[in-house]
């Protein structure tokens, strides 16, 4: 269990935004969230709408965001990660410079854990997707490998070309960067455009991402390096943020908390601070619905994210008190 917050509702007034870190607002794409102005990697406060809105879907329709599975947290982060996250909950409203201190300290990240926070919530655990809605991201991953490379020349008849393989690769790879950087459109079939740009990831992440994704394909060998990237408590909530929440939630707009949540509405991110505790997003998030008295339990609409630790949704809660959601303009 994460410490208990001194929660936003008790101490808004006293809570100072000590962050030098917000930029201008962007203007939002028509068929994804908005993209960060600022250099790729710099924690900035969500803006825009939900990725199932503007993309003119439902929560009802679509499986965005439902294929994360409900397994156990299975995090590679260090233990540096949960205890400036633990520390940070102890300062904050009180100490809020100390406990944004804390949240910045930085330590090693690797591609299993950007993917975890990034990608799983649609491609799934296995990366196998949901065609048509959600595609495979297997196969790419095994064509960032030029082992998998050669492997798939051989079976196609061919003489394996280990320098051809490298270039194939390394074009795949400069590929993933582009889907990643612009997103992803199909032209036919109900679902155009399934996929938002991620430009919000450094090319450090997304370097470390590759590595990981050929680990999912098959493709890296045992004993392989893969690169890391020093990240901060921070950074991690804004992934869980942006990576997960943000399918569903819009950035700013109605409140309400448990009341739309039964009228069936999905609250703006911006507003949770000040309608939930961060004992009751924990529960929510993690393990489903919590009841309140003489209300029945319906059924959520909200898929469950076992596989976020208590304190990464900590982190995602503490971004959203020192960097607030900022209106469209």
């Amino acid at each position: 269990m994460v410490p208990r917050m001194h929660t936003l509702r008790h101490v808004r007034a006293a809570l100072v935004v000590l962050l030098a870190l917000s930029m201008p607002a962007v203007a939002v794409a028509q068929a994804a969230p908005p993209v960060p102005a600022a250099s790729p990697g710099t924690p900035q406060p969500l803006s825009g709408p939900s990725l199932l809105r503007a993309l003119a879907l439902t929560d009802e329709g679509s499986p965005l965001g439902r294929l994360g599975g409900d397994a156990p947290p299975r995090s590679t982060l260090p233990q540096a990660f949960a205890d400036s996250v633990r520390k940070a909950l102890t300062q904050a409203g009180y100490r809020d410079e100390a406990a944004l201190e804390s949240l910045r300290a930085t330590f090693p990240v690797s591609g299993a854990d950007i993917y975890r926070l990034n990608c799983r919530s649609c491609h799934g655990p296995a990366g196998s997707g949901k065609p048509p809605a959600i595609a495979s991201i297997v196969g790419p991953a095994r064509a960032l490998s030029p082992a998998q490379q050669e492997a798939g020349m051989k079976a196609a008849g061919s003489e394996p070309n280990p320098g051809l393989a490298e270039l194939l690769a390394m074009h795949a790879g400069e590929l993933l960067g582009e889907r990643l950087a612009r997103g992803g459109m199909k032209s036919k079939g109900p679902y155009r455009v399934t996929m938002p740009p991620f430009a919000y990831l450094s090319e450090q992440e997304v370097v470390a991402l590759g590595d990981y994704l050929k680990q999912l394909g098959g493709g890296a060998g045992k004993g392989t390096a893969v690169q890391k990237v020093n990240q901060s408590a921070l950074r991690i909530g804004e992934q869980v943020l942006r990576g997960t929440c943000r399918i569903c939630h819009d950035a700013t707009g109605m409140s309400g908390g448990h009341a739309m949540m039964l009228a069936g509405m999905v609250p703006a991110l911006g507003n949770l601070p000040e309608q939930m505790s961060l004992d009751g997003v924990i529960q929510k998030v993690r393990h489903g619905w919590t009841s309140i008295a003489g209300v029945p339990r319906p059924a959520s609409r909200m898929p469950i994210f076992a596989y976020l630790s208590d304190e990464e949704v900590a982190a995602a809660y503490l971004y959203l008190v020192y960097l607030p959601p900022e209106q469209t303009r």
